[in-house]
């Protein structure tokens, strides 16, 4: 069952928040989420009828509706990442998907979404958020409290490659500081949302 509407974060008293769970969506709600994805991913040309997703799937979903329609998304799975430099593994809310309907922003949507992302990884009671994101919009992460993780990664991408040595991660701390974040290269063996 989605867990029940929140107050919107935005100044759009029209929009309704609700947070899914991947197995209780069906077509009619992929069809809908995957319209607003290719509007705001034109060149991936991967969300179809059913097919509100690129790489792996997501576990958990946000989705803001104005008039029934999605209009702001973004999805998480909760996953390690290794550090073998340090011989251990840290939890993440893994964050893909992140996407406002393009007529909408500048509106303050982005951040709102991103105020929802921060709230349901602590509700997941995760250590840490992580996302990767081109350059060209980490500054809108940063703004959201999204910081650079500043170190290499080795990962699987949405095209089912390897890819080594990207710097292209950012965390949020949540549940434990930044700190207690991993030093040295970082390892995402599952395939990126």
């Amino acid at each position: 069952m989605a867990t029940a509407a929140r107050t919107p974060a935005s100044t759009d008293a029209g929009l309704v928040w609700s947070r899914h769970w991947e197995t209780e969506l069906g077509e009619t709600e992929h069809d809908a989420i995957a319209l607003l994805l290719a509007a705001a991913f034109p060149r991936t040309g991967a969300f179809g009828q059913g097919r509100s997703w690129v790489g792996a799937r997501p576990e958990r979903r946000l989705v803001a509706r104005r008039d029934g329609r999605p209009v702001a998304h973004a999805a998480l799975v909760r996953r390690f990442l290794r550090a073998p430099d340090e011989g251990r593994s840290v939890l993440v809310g893994d964050v893909g998907l992140v996407a406002v309907d393009p007529a909408r922003q500048g509106t303050g949507l982005g951040a709102a979404l991103l105020a929802e992302v921060a709230a349901t990884l602590a509700d997941l009671d995760l250590p840490f958020g992580f996302l990767t994101c081109g350059p060209e919009v980490a500054a809108f992460y940063r703004r959201g409290g999204w910081q650079p993780a500043d170190q290499p990664l080795h990962a699987i991408d949405v095209h089912h490659h390897v890819e080594t040595d990207r710097a292209n991660g950012m965390l949020l701390p949540v549940r434990q500081a930044r700190a207690d974040w991993p030093r040295g290269r970082l390892v995402r063996d599952g395939e990126e949302l």
